[in-house]
């Protein structure tokens, strides 16, 4: 990137090197108004002028835009009475505004504030293929009306005390819509690996037992 660097991980592990062939020019063409890009946020080594490269940012999130979209086997269906496997892909496009890539590389993953949502070095390069549709979804559930309405709770990995936690499962917070699509994936995900599907079990869990003020009382089996 321009302004910013990154270690980039190992796209077997990520997920990347098998997602990313699939991403095709006319799932960019797509994707690209649909989930709200602006070249001006994209470019300057983020990854525009070289779209097909899973190395930068651009590549990384398209990425984990097709898993959100094509991951249920009726993926045409997006109705919101279903699972969040087929809706989580339209929740995202019905409440993002402006989705923004920067450098900022501190304990932020990603950030939801005024009209846009803005993805940091963390998610694209601390998380995996599904790790980042979670955050779409997680950051897009507070352009959909709901902020964080309490502390972590005593031993978070999230940070015991500080603001950022949910207080329930019921508050159907940022943190539930995440854990849900995380759920879902792992229990019905189509046309991926048995590796990014235990990953999703495994990130799903660490949000269940750390992000909830009151633990919602059972985790990802």
């Amino acid at each position: 990137m321009a302004t910013c660097s990154a270690t980039v991980p190992d796209k077997d592990v990520t997920g990347d090197n098998l997602y990313e062939p699939r991403v095709t020019q006319e799932f960019i063409n797509w994707a690209w108004p649909a989930y709200k890009f602006t070249k001006e946020y994209w470019d300057d080594g983020f990854g525009w002028e070289d779209v097909g490269n899973a190395d930068l940012p651009l590549a990384r999130i398209l990425n984990s835009l097709w898993l959100l979209n094509y991951s249920a086997e009726d993926y045409q269906n997006e109705d919101y009475a279903g699972a969040a496997l087929n809706w989580a892909c339209r929740y995202v496009r019905d409440n993002v505004k402006d989705l923004r890539a920067r450098c900022k590389n501190d304990d932020y993953i990603a950030y939801a504030f005024g009209d846009r949502i803005e993805l940091y070095l963390n998610c694209f390069y601390t998380k995996d293929v599904p790790g980042r549709a979670e955050t779409l979804v997680h950051e897009s559930r507070h352009h959909g009306g709901r902020s964080h309405d309490a502390t972590f709770p005593e031993g978070s990995s999230f940070g015991e005390g500080k603001e950022g936690a949910d207080s329930t499962w019921e508050f159907e917070g940022a943190w539930m819509y995440g854990a849900l699509y995380l759920f879902w994936f792992y229990a019905e995900g189509r046309r991926t690996t048995t590796a990014m599907k235990a990953s999703a079990r495994q990130r799903g869990n660490v949000v269940i037992d750390n992000a909830f003020a009151t633990h919602p009382g059972f985790t990802i089996g």
